[in-house]
C-alpha cells in the first residue's frame, strides 16, 4: 500500500475550486465522492477501474457515479486534486482535460517558483 497525502489545487488567488464544487453536490453524491478521494490516498497508483483509471498526460481520474475527480501524483508523497464535474458523456471532454492540465501546469509552475509548498496542504 502506498499512502499519498491528498491536496487540492488552490489557485493563485487561494480559492479551491474542488472544495467549491463539492459544497454544491447534495450529500449523498460528496460521501461517496470524499470516500474514492479516501481510497485514493490509501492505495495510490494501485487504484484502478472501476473506481480509478489513467486518461493520459500524467492525468488520472476518480469514477464516483455521474461525476468524476481528475487528480495527478506530484513528487513521492502527494495526489493532487485538480478537477471535479458531473460525468455527460462516455469520454472525457476535451474541456474538463484542459482545466486540470491548466491546473497542474499552474502548480508545478508555482511550486518551482517557490510560490507555494507541500505539507498539511496546499499554501
Amino acid at each position: 500500500m502506498s499512502v499519498r497525502e491528498v491536496v487540492y489545487y488552490a489557485d493563485s488567488r487561494g480559492r479551491y475550486p474542488v472544495l467549491e464544487e463539492l459544497e454544491e453536490l447534495t450529500s449523498d453524491e460528496r460521501k461517496k465522492i470524499l470516500a474514492y478521494i479516501t481510497l485514493l490516498e490509501e492505495e495510490g497508483e494501485m487504484l484502478r477501474r472501476p473506481i480509478a483509471d489513467y486518461v493520459g498526460d500524467k492525468l488520472y481520474e476518480l469514477r464516483p457515479k455521474a461525476h468524476r475527480v481528475l487528480y495527478f501524483f506530484y513528487l513521492r508523497e502527494y495526489v493532487v486534486i485538480l478537477h471535479l464535474f458531473r460525468k455527460k458523456t462516455e469520454a472525457l471532454p476535451e474541456r474538463q482535460r484542459q482545466i486540470a492540465l491548466g491546473r497542474m501546469r499552474d502548480i508545478i509552475q508555482r511550486a518551482k517558483e517557490g510560490k507555494i509548498s507541500f505539507g498539511g496542504g496546499l499554501r
